[in-house]
């Protein structure tokens, strides 16, 4: 499903930790994968999971069949366990995500240092292979419970999963706090005290607003 563009513009313009404050105010909990690595550039889109485990002689599931089927926009996630193993064929799969239209991929597997893909990975924890053993199911990354078509925000400073129902008044929210929060700045930098200032008092809100409303 294509992020309203709107919505879009919002997500790009606020802080993960601002969108994991207004979260957690909604009382949503683990939303925010932790210990994974930045592998460059930023991801906003919907979420695309995969569940791994390490593999037996078992049969596994089709992955080529799993990338061949994820759509337009997405992030893909990937739940390996927290193992660390290195995901398999990863540059391939990484290429082939990118030709799909991927716009990130989010994974507690390990990853090569560059695949051509905006990613956050896990460190490598061990030698072994991976197989896949589901597709499109609530899945657990870095200790975060993401679902399919989860809105999944992704920069170097961190990675948040909103709830698709929860994500236009989250965005709007982080939108507004980061506001007030570069006005409570310029206010310290011009020389005023904190007090009233952190927290916001309803004076400094009423000033604020005042200041900053638009005609």
């Amino acid at each position: 499903m294509a992020i309203d563009p709107t919505l879009h513009d919002a997500l790009s313009a606020v802080t993960t930790a601002s969108l994991a404050r207004a979260l957690t105010r909604a009382g949503v909990k683990a939303f925010n994968p932790k210990g994974l690595s930045a592998g460059g550039g930023t991801a906003i889109g919907t979420a695309y999971t995969l569940r791994m485990i390490p593999a037996r002689d078992d049969a596994a599931g089709d992955l080529a069949a799993a990338i061949e089927s994820v759509p337009e926009g997405s992030v893909v996630v990937i739940e390996a366990g927290g193992p660390g193993l290195p995901l398999p064929f990863s540059a391939i799969l990484a290429a082939r995500l990118a030709q799909r239209g991927a716009v990130g991929l989010v994974t507690d597997a390990a990853l090569p240092e560059e695949i051509g893909l905006p990613h956050w990975s896990a460190a490598q924890g061990g030698t072994g292979t991976l197989a896949l053993v589901g597709t499109q199911q609530p899945v657990t990354c870095g200790g975060a419970a993401i679902h399919p078509g989860d809105i999944v925000v992704c920069t170097a400073a961190g990675i948040v999963a909103l709830p698709v129902a929860l994500a236009e008044r989250v965005a709007l929210e982080a939108v507004e706090q980061q506001r007030l929060d570069l006005w409570i700045q310029r206010e310290v930098e011009r020389g005023e005290s904190l007090a009233g200032l952190l927290p916001p008092d309803a004076a400094a809100l009423e000033r604020f607003q005042a200041e900053t409303k638009t005609a």
